[in-house]
């Protein structure tokens, strides 16, 4: 009879699987002692490691480990998948892409390899800038990508990854080439048929979108509350049968996952308000913001300190000197700002039809030239770090980005409405270019925030209470912004004056930014440019009222809302403010 081996690492599988990933790491640790060459004992004490929150070591060991292994060996791939996990718990993709790039030099055109390093650039891109920005090195990932024959096992991985970063950059063409072929290939695969409706819905095909929820509904109709939040937000009348009866299946689930109870609860609540039956809708809107907000916490605390230390900084001398300007080629900045649903769409699209201007949109390359030259943080600590020097090298690297985007016109515009925290950053590294700021009545900005479904949910508006304190820091802000404005470079503009007399505000603003009139701003609406935003369906229509008046539907139902529209403070500055170019003594 064989005598069977007793299982070394047999403890630390227990302890492991109870959960207990300290002790687990511990006794790993114990048996490397003893064992150093057990490969298997050192993978499972770093995935312990990580699981247990010891960064650092788990990193240690698994670079280490990533190095000496051999691509063949068994072990390299669940090595290098734990190395990539613990770059995404960490956030340090850069270790991650040096490691990746030392082990090309010597394996190149391995796929693995080629596709962990697309993922790290792609990675490392995202968390300095959410949105879609100039990233040459988005190219070198896209590169790698293409390099991984179709007949290794990650090319169906690459592909996907490769219709991410076409989709993060907004080019909807190629992401829909990508995801196209690999619906064809897999037709049962719902989640990629869901990539690809929610890739036609940001390029607002909204026939191709519908239809491609209405076949993941077909397939299996609990599959996801996604399709029905598309439906309901692009052609609610053509919602399916049957629609309420599976979303509130959905809802009824315990263990539904808080992101997915946020989208059912979402699109039902556009169910119901398509009816009329708005305190149906508020309260399913409400049910939304709650599982929101228990997955994504949020410190109204820290958000009002934040609010209320930029105050105190706006006005401070810009550090740049405008008389360079003379120097530069290419476009320049525009940034139109404001709270999110509050006009900045449709402000920017009437800049965008003028024949001198691109519209860029929500892009983050301010940002990103920002946290390229003085770090990651607080925006208010961001702000402290730039001096004259770490001025001109975010203005240099912004106007690069500017000229990628249309190096033939005279402006580019940012309408990215988070800038409003980032005025005062803007005056220092750019106090020559226009600045707008749109707003609307406090009711109906708030209300169209908390009953929009944005595809990164506004985290200050989960509870109406915090929604209502958050707004008066952002008044606050503002009314210090436009206070300490001795250049008049600020343009205050209402959305109610705008959509009552467009022609005569947008003639305006448009003289503000130094543009003659064009009749053709008007028309934006004739535009074929996408529109990834919460606005998407609006600026695809002539200017109207529709809106103006749409949150008094809901204002029975606002709770601690209400009291915004008599707060004097708020009061005041709406009186105070005008669509018009502001009288500055020279």
């Amino acid at each position: 009879m064989v005598a069977i081996k007793p299982d070394i690492a047999s403890e630390m599988k227990r302890a492991m699987s109870a959960g207990q990933f300290n002790q687990a790491a511990k006794i790993g640790a114990r048996i490397l002692r003893l064992h150093p060459k057990r490969t298997d004992i050192e993978i499972m004490t770093a995935v312990s490691e990580l699981q247990a929150g010891s960064l650092a070591n788990a990193g240690r060991r698994l670079k280490r480990l990533f190095h000496a292994l051999p691509v063949k060996d068994r072990f390299f791939a669940p090595v290098a998948q734990n190395f990539r996990q613990y770059a995404y718990q960490s956030n340090d993709f850069a270790a991650l892409e040096t490691a990746i790039r030392k082990r090309l030099g010597t394996e190149p055109g391995n796929g693995i390899l080629a596709y962990m390093l697309a993922d790290a650039i792609f990675q490392d891109e995202l968390s300095k800038s959410p949105g879609v920005c100039v990233a040459p090195r988005l190219a070198e990932a896209i590169d790698a990508l293409g390099l991984i024959p179709a007949q290794s096992a990650q090319y169906d991985d690459a592909q996907l990854l490769l219709a991410r970063i076409h989709f993060h950059q907004e080019q909807h063409a190629q992401a829909f080439d990508v995801l196209e072929k690999f619906v064809a290939r897999y037709p049962d695969n719902l989640a990629v048929q869901m990539m690809l409706a929610t890739s036609y819905a940001a390029a607002n095909e909204a026939s191709k979108a519908v239809s491609t929820c209405l076949a993941i509904i077909s397939a299996n109709p609990l599959y996801s509350a996604q399709p029905y939040l598309i439906i309901s937000f692009m052609r609610p009348k053509s919602m399916p049968d049957g629609a309420v009866g599976y979303l509130d299946a959905m809802l009824d689930k315990q263990d539904l996952a808080n992101a997915e109870r946020y989208k059912a609860a979402f699109a039902r609540g556009r169910i119901e308000e398509a009816k009329g039956n708005m305190k149906q809708a508020f309260d399913f809107y409400k049910r939304g913001h709650a599982a929101n907000r228990a997955e994504r916490p949020f410190d109204i605390v820290h958000e009002r300190k934040e609010l209320a230390r930029l105050r105190d900084m706006a006005g401070e001398t810009p550090v740049w000197d405008p008389a360079v300007a003379a120097e530069e080629d290419g476009p320049q900045a525009i940034f139109v700002v404001g709270m999110p649903r509050s006009g900045t769409t449709l402000t920017e699209r009437i800049l965008g039809a003028h024949p001198d201007v691109y519209a860029a949109g929500e892009v983050g390359d301010f940002a990103k030239a920002v946290i390229d030259v003085v770090g990651v943080g607080p925006i208010s600590e961001q702000l402290a770090g730039i001096d004259r020097k770490a001025a001109a090298r975010i203005r240099k690297q912004y106007l690069d980005a500017l000229k990628a985007y249309a190096p033939e016109k005279r402006f580019v515009t940012n309408k990215t409405p988070a800038n409003f925290m980032r005025i005062e950053m803007i005056r220092r590294v750019f106090p020559d270019a226009p600045i707008i700021h749109t707003h609307r009545h406090p009711l109906a900005t708030c209300l169209s925030i908390y009953t929009t479904p944005f595809s990164v949910p506004m985290r200050y508006s989960d509870d109406l209470g915090e929604l209502a304190e958050y707004y008066r820091g952002y008044v606050a802000l503002m009314k210090a912004s436009f206070e300490a404005d001795d250049r008049g470079q600020m343009y205050d503009l209402s959305y109610e004056d705008l959509v009552s007399d467009p022609e005569a505000v947008a003639r305006d603003y448009l003289a503000h930014c130094g543009l003659d009139w064009h009749p053709g701003c008007l028309e934006f609406y004739r535009s074929d440019k996408a529109a990834a935003t919460a606005s998407m369906i609006q600026v695809r229509r002539p200017i109207n009222q529709d809106s103006v008046q749409k949150w008094q539907r809901f204002e029975p139902f606002i709770g601690p809302l209400a009291a915004l529209a008599d707060d004097a403070e708020i009061r005041q500055w709406q009186a105070a403010v005008k669509s018009s170019r502001r009288v500055v003594a020279a």
